[in-house]
């Protein structure tokens, strides 16, 4: 198959995966276990933390500012495990905005509160937001109006920041004394959504399971020490500074608006398509079925 010879069929329209590229899978399996940390009980805090922090900061199209006010920073297994605590922590205090990710509907069977607008809040709840968002691909409307609010109502905010090594033109002040938390992790910026590793900023060191694994030793190095070497290797903005001409031109040929995330684009209507496979075939000229909603499996195809 060609390039040229792709159709609609071959877009994601029930779920949208995120990039994947060979390098990626030819860098991994080229790794050197001799360069394995020789102490992995100090790997995490005196390696991976800083090299990650220092990762996020570097970026130039996709910005963390003011990330000094969130001072304590912990080893994630993931977003998704800063998602688990908060669920634990709260429970039905937790709210997202309507159209969020979908775990969290998932963690609750679907009864988790969803908002619209920031003012539907109640004091004593907890929001969690993604930021760059899965909904926009960038900010949500009135987002600074809604940290104020937030403030002045003792609401706590949650960065799921998941989508940061994937977006662009995206820029967004975490000082602000509403947000609480700041997860990023590497899933999406290098495919490691199997290796599940990344790192949460806290304003305050609350006890919780994350803090426990990280002050005991129970972190993930392996993963741990795979992710150094990918920021190392393929650095920062790594979607934007390769590939944005061939984000454009497969827009551009599927009739498509550009997002500011490199795996969708916009249909006439604020549709949601995704162009993982056009996007790798034009870039690697590899036909890849899981871009497609074919390469969905069986839980997948099912889910409403």
């Amino acid at each position: 198959m060609r390039y040229e010879d792709l159709s609609f069929d071959d877009l994601g329209t029930k779920r949208q995966r995120p990039m994947y590229l060979s390098d990626f899978h030819n860098f991994r399996a080229g790794m050197n276990m001799r360069t394995y940390p020789h102490d992995p009980n100090t790997y995490i805090n005196d390696v991976f933390l800083p090299t990650i922090d220092k990762w996020i900061r570097s970026h130039e199209r996709v910005k963390y500012i003011g990330l000094d006010a969130l001072p304590f920073h912990h080893c994630i297994l993931g977003v998704t495990q800063t998602l688990d605590e908060l669920h634990m922590r709260y429970g039905d205090r937790l709210v997202v905005w309507e159209g969020e990710y979908k775990y969290h509907r998932r963690l609750t069977n679907g009864n988790i509160r969803q908002i619209t607008d920031y003012l539907e809040l109640q004091a004593g709840d907890v929001f969690v937001v993604s930021m760059p968002s899965c909904i926009t691909t960038n900010s949500i409307p009135d987002f600074n109006l809604l940290l104020d609010y937030c403030y002045g109502e003792q609401i706590s905010v949650h960065i799921d920041g998941a989508w940061f090594g994937q977006c662009r033109d995206f820029e967004l002040d975490v000082s602000h004394p509403a947000i609480k938390s700041v997860s990023v992790s590497l899933s999406k910026a290098f495919g490691m959504g199997s290796q599940r590793i990344g790192i949460r900023y806290c304003r305050y060191n609350k006890n919780g399971p994350i803090k426990i694994a990280n002050d005991y030793g129970y972190q993930n190095v392996s993963d741990a020490w795979i992710g150094v070497h990918a920021m190392k290797y393929f650095g920062t903005d790594y979607w934007w500074k390769n590939f944005e001409e061939q984000y454009e031109k497969v827009c551009a040929d599927f009739g498509l608006l550009e997002s500011d995330s490199i795996h969708v684009a916009w249909g006439p209507d604020g549709e949601y398509y995704g162009i993982r496979t056009p996007l790798r075939m034009l870039i690697e000229g590899k036909y890849d079925i899981r871009g497609t909603d074919r390469g969905l499996n069986e839980i997948e195809r099912n889910e409403e």
